[in-house]
């Protein structure tokens, strides 16, 4: 709503906000030339009509009142808000006049949390211990050290909690992480877990986080694969391959070998490596087995205008 003889506009960035954040406001005001503005300001002002900020207006070539941006908090409660941008001048007699006023709506919103899992071990031996790395990240960048989080079954039920570390991850801005332990269930298959936030512990709201996890689980392991990984053409040891026996991974070391814990059964045995052709073969594996993998080196590309060259 505007008053007097003033056109008081207001842009403000964002008009969905985290609460407790920045917002900006640039403000323009047009007055009828006769209708000059003397020493005026531009007041914005909350709910309870209590000043947020205050900032002068000058006058541009073209006839507009201008202020620099002014940046205000957005207050600690979700929902929709009204602020008051209110155009003060001296009147005759030196008097304060509220010469014009525009209501601000905007919202605000719970901090979001973005939470990431890595290191999540392909398969878990039924009843054993495994551990997964955690992250989260406030969409406002809010201090998550000391949050607590929990790992919870597929019943909901917790499995394991920690706290993140003070620190955040290497490289990054706020990105606050933790290893956090949990037992696997004692059934074989693919289990959805999840990981979540217990009880934010700040003074601004935040959305609850959580994010889901497949934990993978089989049987103890009664037979051992070694994958033996060669260069076909030069006959030696191919350090790094990867071997896959879903669920099962494993990297070969410097003699190119690689030892596979599994339980009986069948298996698509895949070996991989930088700059080799995969390749791949099935088996059945009733005790332990030595195997080997002959793979060709991955020619680079060449160009059609090579080729005719």
């Amino acid at each position: 709503m505007e008053k007097g003889p003033c056109n008081c506009r207001v842009e403000l960035t964002p008009d969905e906000v985290d609460a407790g954040t920045d917002i900006t406001l640039k403000i323009r005001v047009e007055c009828p030339p006769r209708d000059g503005l003397r020493a005026a300001s531009v007041s914005v002002r909350n709910q309870e009509n209590a000043e947020l900020e205050r900032a002068d207006l000058e006058k541009s070539d073209d006839g507009i009142y201008q202020a620099n941006d002014i940046v205000v908090a957005a207050p600690p409660v979700v929902g929709e808000h009204r602020y008051r941008a209110v155009v003060v001048a001296v009147g005759k007699g030196g008097a304060l006049h509220e010469q014009a006023s525009t209501e601000v709506r905007f919202v605000v919103k719970p901090h979001a949390a973005q939470l990431t899992v890595w290191n999540v071990p392909s398969a878990t031996v039924a009843g054993e211990c495994f551990r997964v790395s955690v992250g989260v990240r406030c969409s406002a960048e809010c201090d998550l050290g000391g949050q607590e989080l929990g790992i919870f079954d597929q019943q909901g039920s917790r499995a394991g909690t920690v706290k993140l570390a003070d620190d955040v991850w290497p490289g990054t801005e706020a990105l606050y992480f933790a290893e956090i332990e949990a037992r696997a269930p004692l059934t074989a298959g693919s289990h959805q877990w999840e990981v979540k936030i217990i009880d934010w512990d700040s003074e601004l709201p935040h959305s609850p986080g959580s994010l889901p996890m497949v934990v993978r689980v089989v049987g103890a392991p009664d037979c051992e694969v070694t994958v033996r990984a060669i260069d076909r053409e030069k006959q030696t040891p191919i350090k790094g391959a990867r071997v896959v026996m879903h669920p099962y991974r494993a990297v070969t070391d410097e003699n190119g070998s690689a030892k596979v814990k599994v339980t009986r059964g069948p298996y698509d045995i895949l070996v991989s490596g930088s700059r080799y052709v995969p390749l791949c073969t099935s088996v059945e594996v009733t005790a332990d087995m030595i195997t080997s993998f002959e793979l060709d080196a991955d020619q680079p590309w060449v160009s059609s205008d090579e080729v005719l060259e």
